[in-house]
């Protein structure tokens, strides 16, 4: 009996000298924690973006320095060993198909201190929307030579199984070493406002004279936003894009997606009121 009050005993004492200091390690790592975050978002300087509205229907907005050169540094370096082959995504496990998307994806990871701040500026930029409207996971896009993506819609086909929809659309550009690789909108006629050629296809640039509608070319820091859906819901036929071939070098692209989980497709609402 007296041996295992001395165990009972020299077990509260090592407790005793072992919980604080476990205690003090755990209050050190976070602290630390916190500084390297704090140092990165120093080390990686925010952008003093300008905006230019493109058209107001649909909305596409253009917006300069959407990045800064520390945050495409960042980001470049970030995911130089994430890449794989791009997918096309009809359901959850998606297939390669090289008829319709020629490039490489790199999944960036989501509690990156840099990554949720450029999430932050993207909520901030388009407003107040809802509580269920959210910033899906960003995603970068690599294209080198004759890399592409087909004409498609960012929002998707109505599927009870993952309710909402893809809102809003932010194409920012990575890096720019590349000829071609425009991204085209087919539907959105040509502006006759020549000051907008710094950032479209314009007569003698290249794409201009092979593909119809606007063609914005790739710069780096720069982004294009638009909006998905007309006013009453229905996704907006007007948004139909695609990545133009690279001709030559390379280009990186990053997705910023808005998805909202209360849209409702209005043709299937209407269709039940009736």
């Amino acid at each position: 009996m007296a041996e295992l009050k001395s165990v009972r005993r020299f077990i509260a004492f090592i407790t005793f000298l072992v919980v604080p200091l476990v205690s003090y390690q755990t209050a050190i790592y976070k602290v630390l924690g916190r500084l390297q975050r704090s140092w990165t978002l120093f080390r990686v300087r925010e952008p003093n973006y300008q905006v230019q509205v493109f058209k107001a229907d649909p909305v596409v907005l253009y917006i300069h320095n959407f990045l800064s050169k520390d945050e495409i540094r960042y980001i470049v370096n970030l995911v130089k060993e994430r890449y794989e082959v791009s997918r096309v995504w009809p359901d959850d496990i998606g297939y390669v198909d090289p008829e319709v998307r020629v490039s490489e994806s790199a999944e960036i990871p989501v509690d990156d201190v840099v990554i949720r701040r450029i999430q932050k500026r993207a909520r901030h930029f388009m407003g107040w929307r809802n509580a269920n409207t959210t910033i899906q996971p960003i995603k970068t896009q690599r294209y080198g030579f004759n890399g592409f993506y087909t004409f498609h819609y960012d929002w998707v086909d109505f599927d009870s199984r993952f309710p909402g929809n893809r809102m809003t659309t932010f194409m920012v550009y990575v890096e720019d070493a590349c000829t071609g690789g425009g991204t085209n909108f087919p539907r959105i006629p040509q502006p006759q406002d020549k000051r907008w050629c710094d950032v479209i296809a314009c007569s003698g640039d290249d794409d201009f004279e092979d593909y119809p509608g606007v063609t914005f070319k790739p710069i780096a820091g720069s982004a294009i936003y638009w909006e998905n859906f007309d006013a009453n819901g229905n996704g907006h036929e007007a948004t139909r894009h695609a990545a133009l071939p690279v001709r030559s070098g390379q280009k990186t692209g990053l997705n910023v997606w808005s998805w909202d989980s209360s849209w409702r497709d209005p043709k299937s609402e209407h269709d039940q009121s009736e």
